[in-house]
């Protein structure tokens, strides 16, 4: 015979309460009786007025013991019950703290933790709505600011405004430039929404990790020394062997460079350190720059989001850092940013057994 669940046990410990209060009214009668009965004749002697007296104190007895179990259980239930309505009506606030036996505290610890994960939910969804409202309305004025400018000089070399050949040289530049804009943009975003497929064809294999920074500081040489930026490497001689997709990791840690390069003024000093540990690698890519604030470090890594000075012309797409976040995801890592010491620092981390992404 199976044994009892333990949704059973409040109606075992009812039915044993019942059992108990039986007996007790049992011993009570038996006292009573005792006190009618005749000794010397060894008979009972009931009269009407203690039959009704008896009656009476069972009744009272009763009801009293009804009323008491009653409250035991409604008091917890209706507690519930209100918490619940108040639940339905979004309040995910909403916690029980009821003083009951072992049953219902059960249930308050499963409704608290049930409301505290509702709770959660919901402010990540208002979180994710805020976003989205804030991507499409960063993404509308990406694409509708180049794009007007691009219609405005068209419009007036279309119509002969402009006769200066070196003036139409520079509108055709700019207009080119602002092209480009725009199809980094689209590259960037449809990018993006690849990486964010849990099936994306990562192409993972073994390769120099070392190399692949050395490869990627040669290409920004240029770069650093025309904004006078002071580059320092810290990598190691030899080689730093790990499992990655190539282009996937040269593209996270160019856009961690490009970022540093826009949003920082001549004669930043940053630093690309490399270090090999046992079980993990850990890249970091640090600057002595303008820094992130607090408020923005939370949302940093969402899509379009970008310093205010960021936003004064070619300020990027602000795409560069979501796409290296979710590209050491999908390799397991992490990419973690830490502001320490005046200076902003990027910590891409990849572990040599994958860790799931699930």
């Amino acid at each position: 015979m199976r044994p009892a669940p333990k949704q059973d046990k409040l109606f075992f410990k009812l039915i044993k309460s019942y059992v108990f209060f039986a007996f007790t009214l049992g011993v009570i009668n038996l006292a009573l009786l005792l006190l009618v009965l005749d000794t010397e004749n060894e008979i009972i002697e009931i009269t009407l007025p203690w039959l009704l007296l008896l009656g009476l104190l069972f009744s009272m007895n009763v009801y009293i013991y009804s009323r008491w179990t009653a409250k035991r259980i409604t008091r917890p239930l209706e507690s519930i019950a209100a918490a619940i309505r108040r639940m339905e009506k979004g309040h995910y606030t909403e916690r029980l703290d009821i003083t009951a036996g072992y049953e219902f505290s059960v249930i308050q610890q499963r409704f608290n933790d049930m409301a505290e994960r509702l709770e959660r939910t919901e402010e990540e969804n208002h979180r994710l709505q805020a976003s989205k409202q804030r991507m499409l309305a960063d993404l509308s004025h990406d694409l509708k600011t180049p794009i007007t400018t691009i219609q405005g000089y068209a419009k007036a070399l279309q119509l002969g405004m402009v006769d200066n050949e070196a003036q139409k040289e520079r509108i055709l530049q700019l207009i080119y430039t602002k092209s480009t804009l725009v199809t980094t943009l689209v590259d960037d975003i449809f990018n993006l929404s690849k990486l964010d497929r849990p099936d994306y064809p990562l192409v993972a294999m073994q390769g120099d990790l070392a190399e692949l920074l050395r490869e990627i500081a040669a290409d920004y040489y240029d770069q650093f020394e025309d904004k006078q930026f002071t580059l320092l490497l810290d990598i190691p001689h030899g080689e730093v062997l790990m499992d990655y997709d190539s282009n996937l990791m040269r593209r996270a840690i160019s856009n961690l460079l490009s970022n540093a390069l826009l949003h920082n003024p001549p004669g930043t000093e940053v630093s690309i350190r490399l270090s090999d540990a046992d079980d993990t690698v850990r890249l970091f890519v640090i600057d002595n720059g303008v820094g992130i604030s607090d408020q923005l470090k939370r949302v940093i890594f969402d899509p379009f989001v970008r310093g205010d000075a960021a936003r004064q012309g070619d300020g990027g797409t602000g795409l560069g850092l979501a796409i290296a976040r979710q590209t050491l995801e999908l390799h397991g890592g992490e990419l973690n940013l830490h502001n320490q010491h005046g200076k902003t620092e990027f910590e891409l981390v990849l572990y040599k057994k994958r860790k799931s992404t699930q």
